[in-house]
């Protein structure tokens, strides 16, 4: 079937005699000018450990025309950094001459020696001129290609000696694998007694290199997104149980707390023995916790009662400015026969002695062990969200346990 198409310019005056016709039976005649459809691909590149990389877009048409194609593009961050991650363009228009079907894109991702997660951001095009949009958006992913995990180095530290107390133990974290002389880990998810660690949370405990390791007299815990025996993510836990039992003293330990919905650091104790039954009859304190999507926050709590729930006090403090996660913090406590108080950087927010316990057992003058975890979701943290950022990392530069001689 022969179409014939008039295309006409009445808005300009034009009688019918101005009109141009042409048959759709083969091609557009010449009369019709072609307009193409344009796409952009992703890129997925590592990112370099100096200078910049190039992550190079092709802008793409589907058929060429006689008319210059332009067009303008923006690029939204994911959870790549503007500026820090890759660098903002000043141009942001694009033109593809006449007869081409293609042109380059750049952006200049920097790189660096820092190991960080997969960063993405997205190349957006807007605007066509003698085109039509088609994949308007282009994923850049920045893998990352490096090992050395970066921190602020500094902060508040805590003194060496207080007057009354002499060192009973401490582990500065020098070596470059765990003194198994203080520490040992606790694997798995609590399964089957206590699945989930009783918390809901979503994480599976181990001892590989990948989710403990030291660097420059730090000790590192990283919380990874990967699939493990059945969890979708994993971490570690170490303790000192049978191996540094603590009964009263101040404890000291220095660190910087990752953030990020879904994360829960904590340090804690445990009894050493159940001296009056199961949790929570022989308590538990918790010397540090931090809620990832409040991490100017943390908290110190007693769990005692005589269950099958916890009784609790609960006492919080917050940073003034910054968070936990901007540089190191002390985080301590000091425990006496009958009273503990909990400290940042050496200032007391909370006291807790005998009488608050009212009629229950006060289970607080045995013995404890100490705990390190850094756990994923959870019933008070909540589970991640897309942009909570991994992997996260909880760096202790050391734990200082002192006692009267």
């Amino acid at each position: 079937m022969l179409i014939t198409i008039a295309t006409c310019l009445l808005s300009l005056g034009l009688s019918s005699a101005g009109c141009s016709k042409s048959s759709g039976g083969g091609g557009n005649g010449g009369d019709i000018p072609v307009v193409p459809a344009i796409s952009i691909n992703d890129v997925t590149l590592f990112e370099g450990n100096s200078s910049n990389t190039e992550f190079e877009f092709a802008i793409t048409l589907d058929k060429k025309t006689t008319k210059e194609v332009s067009l303008q593009y923006s690029i939204t961050a994911g959870k790549a950094v503007a500026g820090q991650d890759y660098i903002v363009p000043t141009n942001t228009s694009i033109t593809i001459p006449a007869g081409a079907t293609s042109a380059k894109l750049i952006v200049l991702v920097v790189g660096d020696d820092i190991k960080e997660g997969d960063d993405d951001f997205t190349v957006q095009l807007q605007s066509p001129v003698n085109g039509t949009l088609l994949k308007t958006s282009g994923g850049g992913t920045i893998r990352n290609d490096d090992t050395k995990i970066g921190y602020n180095n500094t902060g508040y530290d805590a003194p060496t000696s207080y007057p009354g107390y002499v060192l009973k133990w401490a582990d500065e974290f020098n070596a470059t694998s765990l003194n198994t002389t203080i520490w040992s880990h606790q694997n798995g998810d609590g399964c089957p007694n206590v699945c989930g660690w009783g918390n809901n949370e979503l994480e599976y405990y181990t001892d590989r290199p990948e989710n403990l390791f030291f660097q420059n007299g730090k000790l590192i815990i990283e919380a990874r997104p990967e699939a493990f025996q059945g969890k979708n993510y994993t971490s570690s836990k170490i303790i000192t149980q049978g191996k540094q039992p603590i009964k009263f003293g101040r404890i000291d330990i220095r660190a910087v707390l990752p953030r990020g919905k879904g994360i829960w650091p904590a340090f804690w104790l445990m009894p050493e023995k159940s001296v009056f039954g199961g949790w929570p009859k022989s308590g538990e304190i918790d010397l540090m916790e931090v809620v990832g999507h409040e991490p100017a926050k943390t908290h110190g709590t007693l769990h005692f009662g005589p269950g099958p729930g916890s009784t609790q006090i609960t006492r919080s403090w917050s940073l003034p400015s910054k968070t936990f996660n901007d540089e190191f913090h002390v985080f301590s406590l000091e425990w006496k026969q009958d009273q503990i108080q909990w400290l940042v950087d050496g200032q007391v927010f909370s006291t807790v002695n005998k009488a608050d316990l009212g009629a229950n057992n006060y289970p607080f003058n045995e013995e404890f062990f100490v705990i390190f975890n850094l756990a994923v979701g959870g019933n008070w943290p909540g589970s991640p969200e897309p942009n909570t950022y991994f992997p996260a990392w909880l760096i202790v530069d050391y734990i200082r346990v002192y006692q009267q001689p």
